[in-house]
């Protein structure tokens, strides 16, 4: 059984291009042969609107019961969803909604009723999601793990829910024994404020499509002069819009090409839109790789640590199988990988580095960073407790 962040319906709609479905599809292939019970977030009718997803999921619907349920993704993957009627609800209380919902009764009776269906005897169980807490510590489970990837006390956007997260945390701290989690800095801060005492270090995979080949080139760069110094990644607060302007001014004849989701309007309007930066917009994640495999340079250009939410860059990863030079400012997970990144402290280094094309950093080794390895590792943590 695994509880993701993310709603199923996003991956169908956006790709699956985040952290915990990547460990889901990877745990489900063929590699491994486990059937995965993936426990959706609850959802109403008014989400569905407003982010413009389809209520029914993509495959076969083999189980339902009242206002819940359970669909086969495919040979490996089921799906169970919950929809709940309580609208107002959730447009009042938002996350802090999601917190109980998980936790409603008729929801965790479904699920036993889908790992009955599917002929589990009592599965092991990955939580992603702390907003799911309540659910993670009630299941019955062989052993559980719960993925403490990227510190959701540090992200301003959860600040009005701190207290409850805190409650989260401690809770499952007290109940879930075992943590993985996709930075060093992560593991010093659970040890330290919730006492966790089995946590080990996991950190972010990468998919072989970004590997080194014929690049398919998208139309809209085409029209772009090279060279092309390329972010993918969304627009939030973890943007350094200061070094953002400063390396666009320095660096007059590269053209600065944004590709994703801008989910901070305030961080997007702090950046100068020159002549030579560019937002292409969000691209499905079976497209994006021919962005990434086709740009000169690619660069993260995050806060300072400080300022960081003990994460662990995905793209960094997605960058370097495809053979790039990659610039990125020192935090979020970069100071592990300085043999293959350059990793800068100043602006003026930052600009520095993108006036030089060569690339004198180690290769990335797939072997050593798929989705596939990663998988492998946590399968072996679940055997272990």
């Amino acid at each position: 059984m695994v509880i993701p962040f993310h709603d199923w319906r996003k991956s169908e709609k956006e790709g699956f291009r985040t952290r915990d479905v990547h460990f889901i599809r990877a745990l489900a292939n063929d590699k491994f042969s486990n059937r995965i019970l993936v426990i959706n977030r609850p959802i109403t009718k008014l989400e569905l609107v407003y982010k413009g997803f389809k209520k029914r999921l993509k495959g076969n619907l083999v189980l339902k019961d009242g206002r819940c349920t359970l669909t086969q993704i495919d040979n490996n993957i089921f799906v169970v969803d919950y929809h709940s009627k309580d609208i107002l609800g959730q447009a009042l209380h938002r996350f802090k909604w999601f917190i109980d919902t998980y936790d409603k009764e008729s929801y965790k009776k479904f699920i036993m009723e889908a790992c009955e269906y599917l002929k589990f005897e009592n599965p092991a169980l990955v939580s992603q999601n702390i907003f799911a807490h309540k659910l993670a510590v009630s299941l019955s489970a062989s052993s559980k793990v719960f993925d403490a990837w990227d510190n959701f006390l540090k992200f301003p956007g959860y600040a009005h829910l701190k207290k409850e997260l805190i409650r989260g945390y401690a809770l499952t701290s007290e109940e879930i024994a075992n943590w993985i989690t996709n930075s060093n800095e992560n593991i010093a801060f659970y040890k330290q404020n919730f006492n966790v005492k089995h946590i080990e270090l996991l950190k972010n995979g990468v998919k072989g499509n970004f590997a080194e080949g014929k690049v398919n080139l998208p139309e809209d760069l085409k029209l772009i002069k090279r060279p092309w110094v390329g972010f993918g990644g969304k627009i939030s607060y973890l943007i350094n819009t200061e070094l953002i302007n400063f390396i666009t001014l320095d660096n007059p004849n590269s053209s600065f090409v944004f590709v994703g989701q801008i989910l901070d309007k305030h961080v997007y309007k702090k950046i100068i839109k020159r002549k030579n930066v560019y937002f292409l917009g969000d691209k499905k994640y079976d497209v994006y790789p021919n962005y990434v495999r086709s740009f000169d340079i690619c660069i993260i250009p995050y806060n300072i640590k400080k300022k960081q939410h003990g994460g662990d860059s995905m793209k960094a990863y997605e960058y370097l199988l495809a053979g790039k030079k990659v610039v990125g400012t020192n935090g979020n997970g970069l100071e592990d990988l300085t043999e293959h990144v350059y990793v800068v402290d100043t602006k003026e280094d930052f600009s520095k580095e993108l006036s030089k094309m060569k690339n004198e950093k180690l290769p990335l080794d797939i072997n050593n960073h798929s989705w596939a390895s990663k998988a492998r590792k946590l399968l072996l943590f679940l055997q272990k407790n």
